[in-house]
Formats: structure tokens, C-alpha cells, sequence
């Protein structure tokens, strides 16, 4: 901070540089605490074009984000996001004080054992922390570099599990999971769709269920014959359609998030989560001899598998829900034969051409 005080006078003055121009002046204070607020305004109005926004520290900015997003899906690792950042920042720092330094040391120290993949959706959440507050009209400083903070990560062709794999894998998986790995097979859903999936939201007149799919939006998906038959299977015991059986009794506890996890008793049945699903299917996976595939995987090989037999891109979007038919492109690599085909017979019909004329010639 430049403030500094005169010997001619009982104020404190604050002089700075922003873009090439010069601000200074008397802050009027006497106490040097009130004078760096004051020329913490006179930066925020210098940023601003004169206008005044109010800061905003890096708490209250993840808690206005929160406001915005806490309702979605995705929160429960928004959250999670949201804390590491808390903790690897200071809380109490003012957004148009963190730098760019903060935040590229703060991404190398996120690298540590994770994806590049990983780090960059946190980056993609400090984003929009930063954005929301900017659009709040409050003052972020100068914006980031979020392009310059991403990491590099290779495209590769999505998993896809083969015939064989299928017929392992499901041979291991733990009976009362069965319905709902082959139901997300089946449909190509995320995982915390299907088991978000509730009673209400299937219409069986319609053969329809809506959904609400990543970001929020609620899309009516349809279901096939053997898609009803599944959720016909499960047994009622809730709003959700999918859940599990309890393998032992468990007392009421607290999980790493601070919620409050219900009591368990073993063989009765409880909605399913992404952590009751973790160590089964870790265990199905190792039993099959299978490498290299997540649970995500499973929706990769259904996108595929839509692609190869239909050719249709517009279709596994549809079916896969994407915004974007650029993610559906993900999965052309499904339609390499075709491509191989048309290019082989381009190539028999140009040695058919040239044999013909060559005929031709000779009569």
C-alpha cells in the first residue's frame, strides 16, 4: 500500500499508479488504518472509471456464489471447490487484492496428486466466484487470467467397455447394485442422475422421465422397454427409485462434509449414493480384471455405442444430453469404419473407372 505522511501536514496521502496514470492525494486521516481503507476506495474508483464499488473479500464472495448456485446438482463439489480454495487463500483477503501470483501458486499446490482435468474444473469455479462478484457490481480488481491458469490435458478417445468386459464386470457387481450400474448402461445418464432419479419423475404413460442433468437445466428423457422394466423391478420404499441394502447396522453420524448421516439397519433398503457405490464397484472391477474404467465410463460406452449403430450425432446428444454437439464429437471415433469403408470403396470405384477405359482404349 503507498500511503504515506507528510511532516507539513497531520494527514496521510495516498499516491499511486493505474494504467499509466498517476492518483494521489490527501486520504483526510489521521490513523493509518482508516487511511489504507480510504486509498483501498480511491484504487477501487481508479479501476472503476471514478465509479465507487464496494470490495468484497473472498468469503463473502464464495457465500454470494453460493446464493446463485447452492440449489444445483453440482454443489456438493462446488462446495468442496469452494473450501479448498477458502483454505489455500485467506478468507478475509479482498478479491481485488489476489493476483495472479496467488492464484498460480495456488494451482500448482492443487496439482499435487490430482489430474490436470481435476484442477482445471476448480479453476472453472474460481471464475465464476469472480464473475458473480463482478456482476454484483462489486470491485474484483483487475480480472484474472483464467486462460493463462488452465492446465494442458490431453484428448484421448472416451473408455469404452467391449462385449466381453460387460459380461465380467456385471458378473462381480454386488447384487442389490445390479439394477442401477445396468440401468446407468443402458441409458447413458450420469451417475448422480440416475440416482437422483424419483418416482414422480417417471411418467410410464409417456415412457418418459425427467431429469435434471448437469447445470441445473430439467430435460424429459425417454425410456425403452427394458429401461421400465428396471424401474418396475425396484422395490418402493422411498421417493428414489434406485437404492441399496444396508450390509451392517450402523449409528447416526456426521460425514466429512458436516452432514448429518442417518441411522442404518442392515437389509433394509436406503437411496443410493455415490459413496455406498465406491467400494463395490472397486471390488467388481478388480474381481473382473478390468483396468483403466470409472463409473463415468459407463455413459462413454453408451454414447459410443448410439454413434456406431446409428451414425446419428444429433441422436447420442440428445440421448446423452449435451448442451453442445461439440462434446458429442468426443465419440466420432465410433464411426471410423464408416469412414474407412467410404474411403475403400472411393478407391474401388476409382480402379473400376480406369479398368473401364482402359478397355475401352484397347477395343
Amino acid at each position: 500500500m503507498s500511503v504515506y505522511k507528510r511532516k507539513t501536514s497531520p494527514y496521510w496521502h495516498f499516491d499511486f499508479i493505474w494504467q499509466g496514470r498517476r492518483f494521489f492525494g490527501s486520504t483526510g486521516c489521521k490513523g493509518k488504518r482508516e487511511a489504507l481503507k480510504h486509498e483501498e476506495i480511491e484504487r477501487a474508483k481508479a479501476r472503476n472509471g471514478g465509479a465507487i464499488r464496494p470490495p468484497i473479500t473472498l468469503d463473502e464472495a464464495c457465500g454470494l456464489y453460493q446464493d446463485k448456485v447452492e440449489e444445483l446438482p453440482s454443489w456438493i463439489d462446488t462446495r468442496r471447490t469452494l473450501l479448498s480454495m477458502i483454505d489455500g487463500l485467506n478468507k478475509n483477503d479482498l478479491l481485488s487484492n489476489i493476483s495472479q501470483r496467488d492464484l498460480l501458486a495456488l494451482v500448482a499446490r492443487r496439482r499435487v496428486g490430482r489430474v490436470n482435468a481435476s484442477v482445471n474444473r476448480e479453476i472453472e469455479v474460481w471464475r465464476a466466484v469472480w464473475r458473480w462478484a463482478q456482476k454484483a457490481r462489486y470491485d474484483v480488481g483487475e480480472m484474472p487470467d483464467w486462460g493463462a491458469l488452465m492446465l494442458k490435458v490431453v484428448r484421448t478417445d472416451p473408455r469404452e467397455l467391449s462385449a466381453a468386459e460387460e459380461i465380467l464386470l456385471f458378473a462381480e457387481i454386488r447384487p442389490d447394485l445390479y439394477d442401477f450400474c445396468e440401468f446407468a448402461l443402458k441409458t447413458g445418464w450420469r451417475r448422480g442422475e440416475v440416482i437422483g432419479l424419483r418416482w414422480s419423475d417417471v411418467d410410464l404413460g409417456t415412457r418418459t422421465a425427467t431429469t435434471r442433468i448437469k447445470g441445473g437445466d430439467v430435460v424429459k428423457r425417454p425410456l425403452t422397454q427394458d429401461m421400465l422394466v428396471i424401474i418396475a423391478n425396484q422395490k418402493k420404499v422411498g421417493p428414489f427409485v434406485f437404492t441399496y441394502i444396508a450390509a451392517r447396522t450402523k449409528a447416526e453420524f456426521v460425514d466429512k462434509l458436516g452432514r448429518k448421516q442417518p441411522a442404518r439397519k442392515k437389509g433394509d433398503h436406503y437411496p443410493m449414493t455415490a459413496q455406498v457405490l465406491r467400494k463395490p464397484w472397486a471390488v467388481a472391477k478388480k474381481a473382473a480384471d478390468i483396468h483403466g474404467f470409472r463409473f463415468h465410463d459407463l455413459r462413454h460406452t453408451r454414447g459410443t455405442r448410439i454413434l456406431r449403430a446409428t451414425g446419428n450425432l444429433k441422436a447420442a446428444q440428445r440421448a446423452l444430453a449435451h448442451r453442445s454437439i461439440k462434446t458429442t464429437l468426443r465419440y466420432a471415433h465410433a464411426t471410423d469404419e464408416d469412414v474407412r469403408n467410404a474411403l475403400d470403396a472411393s478407391e474401388q470405384h476409382f480402379i473400376r473407372t480406369n479398368a473401364d477405359r482402359r478397355t475401352r482404349r484397347s477395343e
